[in-house]
């Protein structure tokens, strides 16, 4: 795994994500690090007491019990990616993937959901890919650990977490139609994650990719923040 791009990096401080952090580190502690690595995917190893978890073509370590959360490298990712996290550590309860796609909107509760990912996930990224290079966005999702699939004109999955791939589809503008995204799951999702974390991690997927393109570019980019 190469190591985490300065994009992927957040601070210390949980700010206002503290009270959702104590929460769940309060039922991480009550839990058995073995079922848990079981449940999700993740390795752990007991002599360390670390979790490593896999998520868009980085290690995560997660330390048992104190739910610290660092990359490899000893750096801190983004607040809220560490949160979804420990919430995938707590939530997973193994059940297979189904290969079966579906939008945001059928996850549970997800049409209340639904307006604030489709603005800030899916509707910004289409936006965004006008006149984007589709190798460059190709090579951009490979840094991601994106594997391609069918179903559009660029399209792959992403391992976002253990058993929690995203899959990314991308049409591109022609004379008639305006370029297009969207951003699906498997429809065992909420077995592993509540659906606002979804969102969460769903939003990583798009604002992770134009990142990692305008770092292919050379062009500024602007941290992310949450």
């Amino acid at each position: 795994m190469s190591k985490p791009q300065p994009y992927m990096l957040g601070r210390k401080e949980t700010g206002h994500y503290r009270s959702a952090f104590n929460k769940t580190l309060d039922i991480f502690k009550q839990l058995d690090p073995i079922h848990m690595a079981a449940r999700s995917g993740a390795a752990y190893n007991p002599e360390t007491s670390l979790f490593t978890v896999k998520s868009f073509g980085r290690d995560i370590l997660v330390h048992y019990p104190s739910g610290q959360t660092t990359f490899t490298t000893s750096e801190l990712p983004l607040m809220g990616w560490r949160l979804v996290t420990l919430n995938y550590l707590v939530r997973a309860d193994g059940t297979p993937l189904s290969d079966h796609l579906i939008s945001y909107r059928e996850l549970e509760n997800g049409n209340v959901y639904f307006p604030a990912f489709q603005r800030e996930s899916i509707l910004s990224l289409s936006r965004w890919l006008e006149g984007k290079s589709p190798d460059l966005l190709s090579r951009a999702i490979t840094n991601m650990g994106g594997v391609p699939c069918p179903g559009a004109d660029l399209a792959a999955v992403i391992p976002a977490l253990p058993r929690f791939p995203i899959t990314l589809k991308i049409w591109f503008s022609d004379e008639e139609l305006p370029g297009a995204a969207n951003i699906l799951f498997d429809a065992t999702a909420n077995h592993y994650l509540h659906t606002e974390d979804i969102a969460a991690i769903g939003g990583y997927a798009s604002a992770f990719l134009i990142k990692e393109y305008q770092i292919l570019t050379g062009r500024p980019w602007r941290p992310i923040t949450l």
